[in-house]
């Protein structure tokens, strides 16, 4: 299975929401300390908790093998699906790169075309499924 997650403009939407709300405790918190603390906790927020803005084209094995690359780009990384969380409306996928870092996939219905939300998330589980049963070595 192969799809093109694109960034989700629901999440970013969120993200934008709850660095407002995290700017505007700043009005009702006593003192001087706490709301400075809420001003600078939404600015990092803002600036360092966004999701992220590039697409990425995920193919997923049978046997929870996966390729991660940037979208139009020729770099790309051959990951192990290492968990994943499936919800009916998101997708975490938890994806383990040959050197042993872990990178968090977030894919919400809106990140890839309505045909290939169901596709993606049975093959997501099928390969949980593969790993769990697989003798380990």
């Amino acid at each position: 299975m192969s799809v093109i997650v694109r960034p989700s403009c629901g999440l970013r939407i969120a993200h934008a929401g709850l660095c407002c709300c995290v700017l505007a405790s700043a009005a009702a918190c006593p003192g001087v300390a706490a709301p400075c603390l809420c001003l600078l906790m939404g600015v990092l927020g803002w600036l360092f908790g966004r999701p992220s803005a590039i697409a990425r084209q995920l193919d997923i094995s049978g046997v929870g093998r996966v390729r991660l690359a940037v979208y139009q780009h020729n770099d790309s990384a051959l990951c192990r699906l290492d968990g994943a969380t499936l919800w009916p409306r998101l997708l975490l996928l938890r994806l383990r790169d040959a050197s042993g870092g872990v990178r968090t996939l977030a894919v919400l219905p809106d990140s890839v075309r309505r045909h290939e939300w169901r596709a993606l998330a049975l093959a997501c589980r099928a390969a949980t499924r593969a790993q769990i049963n697989t003798p380990a070595a």
